[in-house]
């Protein structure tokens, strides 16, 4: 079994020439014969990597983990670039987020309208389920929240029309079926990083966790400081009993976050940026 996962769109980037690095996330796949996008980053870091790193990702579906604005921007680009394609995602995708953020209300959602997306060759494929998408890839779909530390951040909002705190039900992540165990691939983790495992092993019937990809939005821009050290910290212990192979962070993960990963989980600790090719 061959797997390949490469990380277009990241706050950071590799040491390779003309990767562009921007706030956002995006990843390509590639199991056994199957190609998926999963998210599209904020703008155009994902199709220029693409290129770059000589990936054609003409006919590619896509995936979407949530709704907002730096796992969805790129899309259009895609779509304008590449052609139409499947696109993958949870209906809560097209619904309008908004963050406060140094005491501004600002708008976090997908820049575009499904109606536009469809003319530049977008075809939804809608589900709040967990399914399997391709041989041994599952999309988990809605991820219950199943501890007490694991909360929908206060400063993620909906206006609907009054302010209230955002459940994202909407964030799923990708978990590919290995025989090392699974692979799971996150875009913000906004339903909590222990949350998203437990519910990949209840889904697959699988125990063992190979390896972790992407955000795990333990870096808290603009949230509670007090609760994001309890969750890091509570996140952290949980992980210990997985042994976990592989934990790539990336993205919204934060740099303080990312340095705890790496002295906690030594070897296994990769850190994750635009341009980094993992295979297995």
């Amino acid at each position: 079994m061959s797997i390949k996962v490469v990380t277009l769109s990241d706050n950071t980037a590799a040491m390779r020439f003309g990767i562009l690095a921007e706030h956002g996330f995006s990843v390509y796949l590639e199991k056994e014969g199957t190609r998926l996008l999963f998210d599209t980053g904020q703008s155009i870091s994902a199709a220029h990597n693409a290129k770059l790193l000589g990936i054609d990702l003409a006919c590619v579906p896509v995936a979407l983990s949530h709704g907002h604005y730096d796992h969805t921007g790129g899309l259009a680009g895609v779509l304008e670039t590449t052609g139409p394609r499947t696109v993958f995602c949870h209906p809560d995708v097209f619904s309008a987020k908004y963050g406060e953020l140094q005491g501004e209300i600002r708008p976090l959602g997908i820049p575009e309208s499904r109606e536009d997306l469809e003319l530049l060759g977008a075809e939804f494929d809608i589900s709040k389920q967990a399914r399997q998408i391709g041989d041994g890839i599952w999309l988990t779909g809605e991820i219950p929240r199943i501890n007490d530390y694991e909360l929908p951040e206060n400063y993620l909002l909906v206006m609907d029309p009054t302010k209230r705190v955002d459940p994202l039900q909407d964030d799923q992540a990708l978990v590919l079926e290995t025989k090392l165990g699974l692979l799971i691939i996150l875009g913000c983790a906004h339903a909590g990083l222990i949350n998203t495992i437990e519910h990949a092993k209840k889904i697959t019937g699988k125990e063992e966790i190979a390896g972790i990809v992407g955000g795990t939005h333990l870096g808290f821009p603009g949230g509670d400081k007090s609760a994001g050290n309890i969750r890091l910290a509570k996140t952290i212990q949980a992980l210990q009993k997985y042994d976990i192979r592989l934990l790539a962070v990336s993205h919204c993960t934060g740099q303080e976050a990312a340095a705890m990963f790496f002295k906690e989980f030594g070897d296994s600790f990769v850190f994750n940026n635009a341009g980094t090719v993992i295979d297995i």
